[in-house]
């Protein structure tokens, strides 16, 4: 009995444990809190937290571009209140995210811990005097511990306390936030289609394996054409992110481009689509003369 019991408080005490912290990779969409408005931020959040100050960055999809924000906060583990001091977000309502403005929120959440999953459930929200006019993003973030930091140097490095003083913007320049840049080294490959698979949905989930021998070779991921996620080791874990699809163009490219061999030429791995209810599984061999590639096209509904 008294073993047992000793068992259920270690379980406990390892949960509560577990609980105080928000550490980590969340992934997730805001929605924008307006009744029948349908634009979302698809949203990847890296935290790192020391005591009760917690930096990172704030990565999300909006329209055809990525925007990457550094974040700073406070984690209350006695109500698990994680507050964010203010960044920008584009407004929702800009219909180019060239010329489109940024709206200042703050973020409020709350961690939930079971046994299966942890969450991160909150909004980023405007001030009072802009509430009517700058509606909150709400999230719902899902902690994902099976993938690989994009940012090791978040991690590696100490944790610079904030002090008490307004957040400043961490960005300035609106072409910072923008993945539109085509590596000309990319161009001078030669695509190799591996498959065409037809798909019904914008925003795609992917996942991306080692097909064999972990022998340390890395790759970066394009979208048509441009960079989104450079020097990415393939592992036995999954390199997992939110691809979004250009809905202007009838056929979306993603390609996985060779930075170096590893010990085992070429590269080799599979790469997992979720488009909805489907998944398609492919197997990519990319060397560097050869970028492997993958056409989406987009189902007509």
């Amino acid at each position: 009995m008294k073993g047992i019991i000793g068992i259920v408080v270690l379980c406990t005490l390892s949960l509560q444990a577990f609980a105080q912290t928000v550490s980590g990779h969340w992934y997730g969409i805001g929605k924008v809190a307006v009744p029948g408005e349908h634009s979302s931020y698809l949203s990847e959040l890296t935290l790192k937290q020391k005591g009760a100050a917690v930096v990172g960055e704030l990565q999300y999809y909006f329209r055809d571009s990525l925007f990457k924000v550094k974040v700073t906060g406070s984690f209350n583990s006695n109500t698990r209140q994680l507050i964010f001091k203010p960044i920008p977000f584009i407004y929702y309502l800009s219909t180019s995210t060239k010329t489109g403005i940024d709206c200042i929120l703050t973020g409020n959440f709350t961690l939930l811990v079971n046994r299966t999953e942890s969450i991160l459930t909150g909004a980023f929200e405007s001030d009072a005097a802009h509430r009517y006019t700058t509606p909150a993003i709400q999230y719902r973030f899902k902690s994902s511990t099976d993938t690989v930091a994009q940012k090791a140097e978040l991690y590696s490095s100490a944790i610079d306390v904030p002090s008490d003083t307004i957040a400043t913007r961490t960005i300035t320049d609106r072409k910072e936030m923008q993945a539109v840049m085509i590596d000309p080294d990319f161009l001078k490959r030669e695509k190799k289609i591996f498959k065409e698979i037809e798909v019904s949905e914008t925003a795609l989930r992917i996942e991306l394996y080692d097909n064999g021998t972990i022998d340390h070779d890395t790759i970066s991921i394009f979208s048509n054409d441009r960079l989104l996620y450079k020097d990415v080791p393939l592992t036995q874990s999954a390199f997992r992110r939110t691809v979004l699809l250009d809905s202007t163009i009838e056929v979306n490219e993603i390609s996985m481009y060779a930075e170096n061999l590893g010990s085992i030429p070429p590269n080799t791995a599979i790469m997992i689509i979720y488009d909805g209810n489907r998944r398609h599984e492919i197997i990519l061999t990319s060397d560097l003369k050869n970028t492997a590639t993958i056409r989406l096209r987009r189902k007509i509904k």
